[in-house]
């Protein structure tokens, strides 16, 4: 088993071998006219808790972004899942996927070439993919999505919350 102690390390015993997403949505936070009630057809058309309200809803005044990160790591593989939410002045959009490495050999990872390896590589190839499906689905709901810029590892920083075990399968 190969020792691997700088991120320049890992890249080059890793290959990217595919993007997974698992989430791309969009909602538009206004656009449809205030008009009449109507009942969901539910059996019980009398209640109350199944109608249906002809209220716009707001999504806010600001532009606000989060990134969730998962990380998975065994001898074989490295995997980093980012999940991006936005709520922009009008529409929510989601956008959550992955990118997966595998090693031709078993290695056990130094916890800060890790940490260098998700930030200056893996954050690279999986960026791209979220801005496109971001980009994508905004103009599918006719919204101004925003627009991400190029990736700045300064700016977006993926530390590990918990110790990392590569030989854990």
């Amino acid at each position: 088993m190969k020792s691997v102690t700088t991120g320049r390390d890992l890249l080059n015993l890793l290959d990217l071998v595919n993007v997974q997403f698992y989430e791309v949505s969009a909602k538009l936070g206004s656009g449809f006219p205030v008009g009449v009630t109507a009942a969901v057809s539910s059996g019980d058309t009398d209640s109350e808790d199944d109608l249906v309200g002809g209220e716009e809803s707001a999504t806010g005044q600001s532009e606000s972004q989060f990134w969730t990160f998962f990380v998975h790591v065994d001898s074989t593989s490295v995997n980093l899942r980012g999940r991006l939410t936005i709520n922009a002045p009008d529409a929510e959009y989601a956008v959550d996927a992955a990118v997966f490495y595998t090693a031709t050999e078993e290695v056990t990872i130094d916890r800060e070439a890790l940490e260098e390896f998700l930030n200056r590589a893996a954050m690279i190839a999986l960026y791209p993919f979220v801005r496109e499906a971001l980009h994508e689905a905004g103009r599918k709901i006719g919204a101004s999505p925003p627009l991400l810029g190029i990736y700045d590892p300064q700016e977006i920083q993926i530390r590990l919350n918990e110790p990392v075990s590569a030989q854990s399968g």
